[in-house]
This record gives structure tokens, C-alpha cells and sequence, in this order.
């Protein structure tokens, strides 16, 4: 494989060729006209030969200026094929880390893909900025936010955080459904509304204690649906209280630059697109697939892809 610059000089040596080549092919002179009398009608014929002559010779230059720019495009102006070797050799590796309960653990995915983790990293790793991902799902089934809290505040995941590049989360779900299992038959307003501001609490301190430890990795916050839609197609309290509880998701991404909220609530109002696992809970395949792509969508008006650019160090 020739080096960058013997690769150079040979460019340069076919185009210098190729430039003579094209500048020899269009020199035409032009004859002087007789300067011995001639008659009125052989003289009339000679001024239309020159200007046809003339004519030519200037759309032969046209020709010749065509060809070079088309030497100088083909020699000097990179191709897509080239940009991309170029992105390759500039591109990063992305350390994504994924915190949070079963939606992160990918629980009902038949396709065993890490439910939404595994194809935005998929999608993640198509970016011409980033050669590959490493992938750190530390979601669990069931977790709460008071047990994740209590991990951050111990300095559980203190490393993760450090090095982590992008960091996605998702948690509420099992906190309202704990208040639905302690009175289950006589559920009250009172005790979802009283849960959301200790729930509010704990999850602005799980995002400070992120924030402790790195002060600009791009945040996915991402929101939580009400399972027992799927029950109903009618609109009810429940409802209510998911959107409240998603609404606290929202405004603490809203407080922070480089955070992003992704709403999913309105992708599990119904199962007539079939997104619900066999129990009825979880998303399937086709869920996660259409959880991924809000994600994605929501990352684009979140500016995201610059932010991650900058927190890998890729320069364009």
C-alpha cells in the first residue's frame, strides 16, 4: 500500500500529464488570410471560415476547461468512500452506561437483544464518530429508586460513572407499583401523591450523585407507562397519575444542559400494535423497537450526538 505521501506525488504526476495532454489536444492555430487580392466572393467565404474557426477554438476551450475541472474533481475532491475512512480513523469508543430497573434489563424482549439497550447501541454504533460501543446494563428487575439511590450514595457504580460517556435511565415504574401492592383494593389518590414528592426527591438525588462524579456525561432520562391501559381504552385516574409522575422525569432533565427526557407513555396505551410482552407488562420486541426509536428522535432534538461528539473527544 503506497504511503499518504507517495500517493500524493503520484496524483500530482498523472494530473500534470493528464493537463498537457488535454492543453495539447486544443491548441489549433489559426491561418493568416492571404495577403495577395482575392475576389469578392472567395474573400466573403474566408471571413466565414475564421469566424466558424473561432467558434470552434472557443468551444474546444469550454471542452478542455470541462476536462480539467473534471481531472482536478476526480484527483483532489474526496469521495464519500474517503470521508468515511476518514471518519474511521477518527472515530472514538463510547463507554454507554445503562442504569435502571426491567425496561433497562430488557425484560420481555423474545429476541433476547437487551430490549431498547442492545439496539440503540446498534444504532449508536452506525454514528461515523464512534467505532464501537461498550455497554454496561446495569438494570434489574424490580429495582426501585430508593434501592438505586442508596447504590449511587455508596459509591457502588462510583467507577462506572467516572468513565461512562452516555448514560440512559429508567426508574419509577416499580415505585408506583409498590403503592398499588400495599392497598391493593382501597388504592387512594392520598398515597400516589404523597410517594411522588419522596419519589421526586430520590430521583433529583440519583441525578446529583451521577453529577457528582461526572459533571457533563449526556443523560438519557427516560419516562414510564401505565401497564393497566391495556385494561381499558378509556381514559382514567391512573393515567393521571403516570403523566404527573413522568412530569417530574421531565423537569428535572429540563434543569440540566446536557440531559434528555424521552416520553414512552403514549407508546403502551394500547396493545393494538402489539408492543406488550405475554404478560402483559413488559414490551416485547416490536415495544422496545419503538421505544428505540423515540429515543433516537428525541436525541436529535436533544442535540445529543454533538454532546456525545464532545464528551468522546471526536473531532470532525
Amino acid at each position: 500500500m503506497m504511503e499518504g505521501g507517495q500517493m500524493s506525488i503520484w496524483r500530482i504526476l498523472i494530473l500534470s500529464i493528464l493537463t498537457v495532454l488535454v492543453l495539447s489536444g486544443c491548441a489549433i492555430s489559426i491561418d493568416e488570410p492571404n495577403p495577395q487580392a482575392e475576389p469578392e466572393g472567395e474573400q466573403a467565404g474566408t471571413e466565414q471560415d475564421m469566424k466558424q474557426d473561432e467558434q470552434q477554438t472557443e468551444d474546444e476551450e469550454k471542452t478542455s476547461k470541462n476536462m480539467l475541472t473534471q481531472i482536478f474533481e476526480h484527483f483532489f475532491e474526496p469521495s464519500p468512500e474517503d470521508l468515511r475512512k476518514i471518519d474511521d480513523e477518527n472515530a472514538k469508543q463510547l463507554h454507554y452506561l445503562a442504569l435502571g430497573d426491567s425496561l433497562t434489563d430488557g425484560v420481555g424482549d423474545e429476541y433476547s437483544q437487551d430490549g431498547f439497550v442492545g439496539r440503540l447501541t446498534d444504532s449508536l454504533q452506525a454514528w461515523p464518530s464512534i467505532s464501537d460501543v461498550e455497554v454496561d446494563n446495569r438494570g434489574k428487575r424490580g429495582r426501585r429508586s430508593d434501592q438505586l439511590l442508596k447504590l449511587v450514595k455508596k459509591g457502588h457504580y462510583d467507577e462506572e460513572l467516572q468513565n461512562a460517556q452516555l448514560i440512559s435511565l429508567t426508574m419509577g415504574g416499580n415505585d408506583v407499583m409498590k403503592v398499588v401492592r400495599q392497598d391493593l383494593f382501597n388504592l387512594k389518590r392520598d398515597a400516589f401523591d404523597k410517594e411522588l414528592l419522596a419519589y421526586k426527591e430520590r430521583y433529583s438525588k440519583i441525578v446529583a450523585g451521577i453529577r457528582a462524579k461526572n459533571p457533563t456525561v449526556p443523560l438519557l432520562l427516560i419516562g414510564f407507562y401505565n401497564p393497566f391501559s391495556i385494561v381499558t381504552n378509556e381514559a382514567n385516574e391512573f393515567d393521571t397519575i403516570i403523566t404527573e409522575w413522568n412530569n417530574v422525569i421531565k423537569d428535572i432533565a429540563s434543569e440540566d444542559t446536557n440531559a434528555c427526557y424521552i416520553s414512552v407513555e403514549d407508546l403502551f396505551d394500547s396493545n393494538k400494535e402489539l408492543v406488550y410482552h405475554t404478560d402483559f407488562f413488559h414490551p416485547n420486541a416490536k415495544g422496545y423497537e419503538k421505544m428505540t426509536e423515540r429515543i433516537l428522535a428525541a436525541m436529535e432534538q436533544c442535540g445529543m450526538e454533538q454532546k456525545i461528539n464532545n464528551e468522546i473527544g471526536f473531532e470532525e
